[in-house]
């Protein structure tokens, strides 16, 4: 009896060598994640092929491979006439040398879906180049009118510059209404209606057109002068024989 509680005594003294392994085991620098403790486990390797893949395969060795000389068809075709290596058919020339190539159809719908989506998307291509194409259109439509715009504004602020200075110094005039400028009208625009806005630029445009068209006929009739030109003439044979015209695109 004595003997076993010695024993007892053995396992549980504390200075023991197992009580200090496990201790320092214990007191070792641990990790902050205790998951980073255990490696993950390697992801398993599938060994066997699944059957799809081995479908697939026999399928493309099926096809990649040519009918031999023992098969029925090629016997069929060979008494029929058939040379190996020439083409199917009476005539030579449109005929086939290869065999017409498989498409799989994976899914379960009908034959003529896949051609129903393409079909599709192909319109919808179309609508979006053409609206995309008509956008750029307007947009260049726009700014192209934006420039000639304000070109006639240019243009006819210095033709009404030099009509007041010639009538001032030639005919000493202290007032004539082709110096005034009749486009400068209060207008209220009204951005909900655009087809209102678009029918008093067009109208706008037209008045400025003539507007131009008037002060240059009264600057070479009167002064002799070609805005296009930047000249003054001495009479107006000379003008209409050395200008080529009252237009901008003839200079």
């Amino acid at each position: 009896m004595s003997k076993r509680v010695h024993d007892d005594d053995d396992e549980d003294d504390y200075m023991s060598e197992k009580i200090l392994a496990a201790a320092a085991q214990v007191s070792a620098p641990q990790l902050l994640n205790p998951r980073r403790r255990v490696p993950p486990l390697p992801v398993p390797v599938p060994t066997q092929k699944s059957h799809k893949l081995i479908e697939i395969e026999q399928r493309e060795q099926g096809l990649s491979t040519a009918i031999t000389s023992d098969n029925k068809g090629f016997q069929l075709l060979k008494k029929m006439g058939y040379k190996e290596g020439t083409k199917l058919g009476i005539s030579q020339s449109n005929g086939l040398i290869e065999p017409i190539p498989i498409q799989m159809h994976s899914s379960r719908s009908g034959l003529g879906e896949q051609n129903a989506k393409q079909e599709k998307v192909r319109v919808k291509e179309e609508i979006k180049t053409k609206f995309n194409q008509q956008i750029q259109s307007t947009y260049q439509d726009h700014l192209k009118q934006k420039y000639h715009f304000k070109r006639l504004q240019s243009d006819i602020a210095k033709c009404q510059s030099i009509c007041e200075r010639l009538d001032r110094e030639k005919f000493n005039l202290e007032e004539n209404i082709l110096w005034k400028n009749s486009n400068k009208q209060d207008r209220i625009e009204d951005n909900d209606d655009d087809d209102e806005e678009d029918e008093d630029d067009r109208t706008d445009q037209f008045r400025m057109e003539l507007q131009l068209k008037t002060l240059t006929e009264y600057l070479r009739e009167k002064h002799f002068y070609c805005i296009w030109c930047g000249q003054t003439f001495e009479t107006l044979d000379e003008l209409e024989n050395t200008c080529p015209g009252n237009q901008r695109d003839l200079h």
